[in-house]
């Protein structure tokens, strides 16, 4: 195969060589000639390259850096360590298979002990009632992720709160229908550690300028139960108690209670509301005229020096326990952050109100057991 004069003509004009042409042909008989190579076109310099023209690649992170490759969790043992762990432990499985590690339950002879688990990051986080969760914070280095909620249903239901009430309640016909009127008459408390069976009681009273160890007859009932059955069989005057447990007894038929007739708990009645309730009693019943401001139910806490990644997926994991049927069903529980509907700061500011209590009663919160 040859390459004609005019051929060679354009290709030396583009500035390629004969011999490629022939070499794309495939003759294995043609010979190139000696002659001089072609140059190739004198090419532009290259533009200085600069860090930010170079190609960036953003580097893995891994989402669950710092994460422990088991999760400890502190509750206080009780009475029954098995029942309290049976009852519990739905929790741990529900918690351990939304965030994908292993949870263990550890349990402690008193609030003080689970606390000084944490300390000594035996444990990662717990469930201790409001006081325990504010000595947490300033020994254990606590920190509030969910607000646990408690039911007597098995379905999720918005309107319970995450918050309940400590009454004061009389029979009528005892001449007690204020606060005032419990001046030299027999009381009964729950627990000396009790929030709503002793310390927000004991509160309100002496604001009001009433001190139970001298003003009045006090007593330890021991329970919540035990103080309402303490009123029903005139061993008191007055008892002090939760709400609910209020609504309990009447349910189980121990006591006869003059409750709202919508028999919603944890709602915010006002001082009319009350009144009316007391005027509708009859005699012999128990009714209550006090109640308190609102107190934050129990916390889920945990270490605040854990992976902000780890803390972020256990609170998401807790707050949407309440969209699992088969979770609440089986434990009657599920968590909420009140944070955002009541404005706070952060939730740790939800239990303020029981640093006021601490502060207004100069309790030593180490002593609480």
């Amino acid at each position: 195969m040859t390459v004609s004069r005019t051929r060679r003509a354009q290709l030396a004009a583009l500035g390629l060589p004969a011999l490629g042409l022939l070499a794309a042909c495939g003759s294995e008989a043609a010979t190139p000639a000696k002659a001089e190579p072609t140059k190739a076109p004198a090419a532009a310099a290259p533009a200085p390259t600069t860090a930010a023209a170079m190609p960036t690649v953003a580097p893995t992170v891994n989402p669950r850096a710092g994460w422990p490759a088991e999760l400890s969790l502190g509750l206080f043992a009780g009475d029954d360590q098995a029942k309290t762990l049976e009852s519990n432990q739905p929790v741990v499985d529900y918690l351990s298979k939304k965030i994908g590690l292993p949870i263990k339950w550890t349990t402690g002879s008193s609030y003080s002990a689970v606390i000084e688990a944490m300390r000594s990051k035996k444990v990662d986080g717990m469930i201790v009632g409001p006081f325990s969760y504010l000595l947490a914070v300033q020994e254990a280095n606590a920190e509030a992720l969910a607000v646990e909620i408690s039911t007597r249903g098995e379905v999720f239901d918005p309107k319970i709160t995450d918050y309940y009430f400590s009454c004061i309640s009389t029979k009528k016909g005892k001449g007690i229908k204020t606060v005032q009127d419990l001046k030299g008459k027999s009381f009964s408390f729950v627990d000396p550690a009790s929030t709503s069976g002793h310390l927000v009681p004991k509160t309100y009273l002496k604001k009001q300028g009433l001190d139970p160890e001298k003003d009045m007859k006090p007593i330890f009932a021991g329970t919540h139960p035990s103080s309402i059955l303490a009123l029903w069989n005139d061993k008191v005057d007055a008892a002090a108690s939760t709400e609910e447990n209020l609504y309990l007894a009447r349910d189980e038929k121990q006591i006869e209670f003059a409750g709202f007739a919508d028999n919603i708990v944890g709602k915010v009645r006002t001082e009319a509301e009350i009144q009316a309730l007391y005027e509708s009693a009859k005699d012999g019943q128990i009714v209550i005229i006090r109640f308190s401001d609102p107190i934050p139910n129990t916390p889920f806490n945990v270490r605040a020096d854990l992976p902000a990644t780890l803390k972020s997926a256990i609170k998401e994991a807790l707050l949407s326990a309440k969209d699992d049927a088969e979770f609440v069903k089986k434990t009657k529980r599920w968590f909420t952050d009140p944070t955002q509907k009541l404005g706070l700061k952060n939730l740790d500011a939800f239990y303020n109100p029981l640093r006021e209590i601490a502060k207004e009663l100069e309790l030593d919160l180490k002593a609480m057991k």
